[in-house]
């Protein structure tokens, strides 16, 4: 089990800069949310992070594992009004059957096709597989 604690996760500038998450809460469903604090930035600019582990329950059969990245679009005359966010959420259902291998795997492969020119150009050209 990871410790609530800050991560750093670099950016995709062509210099990449580093940004801090420090955590913030974990809610009632087990969600922790991390947030960039940054002393310039207003409450709606920070970056977000969250992360959540869902036991299988009732009957369930399967874990689920959930991330996601939230960055706030802000105005480009008033850039203390958020006027949109760009989110990325990854979902992993697994079986509890799954052993640590697969999971592993899961992991990786997932990883790797993020880094695929074919998902690359989807999320920052918005080009399909033709």
């Amino acid at each position: 089990m990871s410790a609530f604690a800050p991560i750093d996760l670099n950016d995709g500038a062509t210099t990449p800069v580093a940004h801090t998450f420090s955590p913030s809460a974990i809610d009632s469903l087990g969600v922790a949310k991390l947030f960039e604090n940054l002393p310039e930035s207003t409450l709606e600019s920070r970056l977000a992070i969250s992360l959540a582990v869902r036991l299988p329950k009732n009957g369930s059969q399967v874990a689920r594992v959930t991330a996601k990245v939230v960055i706030p679009v802000m105005d480009a005359v008033d850039t203390a009004k958020k006027i949109g966010e760009a989110i990325a959420t990854v979902e992993f259902v697994l079986p509890k059957t799954a052993t640590k291998a697969l999971r592993t795997d899961l992991l990786a492969l997932l990883v790797n096709f993020l880094q695929d020119e074919s998902a690359v150009s989807a999320v920052q050209d918005l080009e399909s597989i033709y």
